[in-house]
């Protein structure tokens, strides 16, 4: 389980168990829960509702008979130990890379899944693929509303919660992560906290490795930045500062100006990568290679733990070290899980909700897979290690990599070689002691501004990039950027956004 997505950055789930049985009879949403499946409030016979998640990957995708073993298992334990037959798991898998145009199309279609896992929620409500979790907060769902806390802000849009969001260490300690070897009496590493103060312990590699770089890419600048000077952007292109709830055009601040202006400096005297936006290597493909001999990277663990993670999987025997340059704060994310319109059972799909965030079983067996086939635990129980002969990348089913995605991300299997750069127990420290914005779980709609939303998007694309990487002089290109994002309408949108966060402030009061 590595960082998920810089998105993309990052990102994991699961807690204690918590019952969601079919007996009793309960009243949810004005539907009977009796003991048998419901479907649109018609009952199925006694027949199990088949609950169908098409869960995301971020590496190779299962095969159909791995999963059908993990799907199976889940089942089991779903009857025999939860004792339910009201529901069971249709489990499938879909890359990446697909599922941005696969899990859209479906639902277009009126098909798709029960659970949608929504990477943009304001875009998924907008669209009408998910519906309203309301009725099922204080029922199926009470023990993971319970368990997150005001987190379920982030899952709310218009008065209404959409989403569970992602319970996982979204907070993360950045580090300059560096090859120990080379450094080592070069530089006096304890002068670096901050990102700035990378300014002379770059200036001192170059001068002792004229002919090498110690860090990747300069796009983390702006993120590093605005943590540094309480920036938090808000629907993307509007963003507040410090404690005041004004918002302002995020590109026009100075964490945003401040970090284009070191990427290029940065470019200019050699301290990068040399092919900036042009390089499509993921960071960590090329500081493991050797080709940087330092990245800047965030994760929820610490120092010691992502030096280790680095010195066992380089792969040119380097020694490495890092040191914290900034923690990032809370922000309002629109990653998690909601259920769509098309599901014919939206109260048990909001029972298997609840199980990923409250039952260690269930989401230990859709990221792990099933004892036996993809890990073992040993004699005494008390960590897991990969069967006979295989590792990380030839267990039949590996789903670590969508650890960051949906549910409860502080509980995982204890591996004895963690590979997995997290810490549990660290991610939620940095999570408590994490500063929240003013407008954190506000999420604004573009309904209002959609056109400009969309000329807004274009302007960034042609822009953003080459000035985060360095790539060109903002001297020549940040007065036309901001131009051009003025003349697309970013002004309404910030107008636009200011309106719904002055009501959410006063209803939120």
């Amino acid at each position: 389980m590595k960082k998920a997505l810089a998105l993309l950055l990052a990102l994991v789930m699961v807690f204690a168990l918590c019952a969601c049985g079919s007996s009793g009879g309960q009243t949810t949403g004005g539907q009977t829960t009796g003991g048998q499946a419901t479907t649109g409030g018609q009952t199925t016979g006694g027949e199990p509702y088949h609950v169908k998640l098409e869960l995301c990957s971020l590496s190779t995708v299962p095969s159909l008979e791995a999963t059908k073993n993990v799907e199976d298992e889940i089942n089991k334990y779903i009857k025999e130990t939860l004792k339910t037959d009201e529901f069971v798991l249709d489990l499938s898998v879909v890359n990446i890379s697909d599922f941005f145009t696969v899990i859209p199309m479906e639902l277009a279609a009126n098909e798709g899944p029960d659970l949608v896992m929504t990477f943009d929620m304001p875009s998924f409500v907008s669209n009408g693929y998910i519906i309203p979790l309301d009725p099922y907060l204080d029922n199926e769902l009470k023990p993971t509303v319970d368990l997150i806390g005001n987190i379920l802000n982030n899952g709310k849009l218009n008065g209404s919660v959409y989403m569970i969001p992602r319970y996982f260490g979204t907070v993360l300690d950045w580090k300059f992560i560096y090859n120990k070897d080379m450094v080592d009496g070069k530089y006096d590493m304890s002068k670096v906290k901050s990102l700035n103060d990378l300014d002379d312990c770059m200036a001192a590699l170059k001068k002792a490795y004229p002919d090498e770089h110690f860090l990747v890419y300069c796009d983390q600048f702006p993120n590093m930045l605005a943590y540094d000077y309480d920036t938090c952007q808000v629907g993307t292109y509007a963003a507040t500062v410090g404690e005041s709830t004004k918002l302002v055009n995020y590109y026009e601040t100075d964490a945003y100006k401040d970090a284009i202006y070191k990427a290029y400096d940065y470019r200019q005297k050699g301290y990068c990568d040399p092919e900036g936006s042009a390089n499509t290597l993921l960071h960590d493909a090329i500081v493991m290679s050797g080709s940087s001999k330092g990245v800047i990277m965030g994760h929820s663990a610490d120092c010691e733990a992502i030096a280790k993670s680095f010195t066992d999987t380089n792969t040119y025997g380097a020694t490495f070290d890092a040191v914290t340059i900034c923690k990032s704060d809370l922000y309002t994310d629109t990653l998690g899980i909601g259920i769509s319109y098309t599901s014919k059972n939206p109260t048990a799909a909001a029972k298997f909700i609840n199980l990923l965030y409250t039952d260690e079983f269930i989401w230990e067996a859709l990221i792990y897979g099933k004892e036996g086939q993809d890990y073992v635990w040993n004699a005494d129980h008390t960590e897991v290690s990969y069967p006979d002969g295989l590792d990380f990348n030839t267990i039949p089913y590996n789903c670590m990599y969508s650890c960051g995605l949906i549910g409860n991300g502080f509980q995982g299997l204890p591996f004895a070689n963690n590979n997995s750069n997290s810490s549990f127990v660290y991610g939620k420290q940095l999570m408590d002691e994490a500063w929240a914005p003013p407008l954190y779980g506000f999420t604004p709609s573009n309904a209002n501004v959609l056109n400009e939303i969309a000329a807004v998007s274009n302007v960034v694309d042609q822009y953003n990039k080459v000035l985060t990487y360095g790539d060109v002089n903002p001297d020549e290109f940040y007065p036309q950027f901001i131009n051009d994002l003025k003349t697309a309408g970013i002004d309404k949108i910030v107008e636009d956004f200011q309106t719904q966060a002055d009501a959410w402030v006063a209803a939120n009061k």
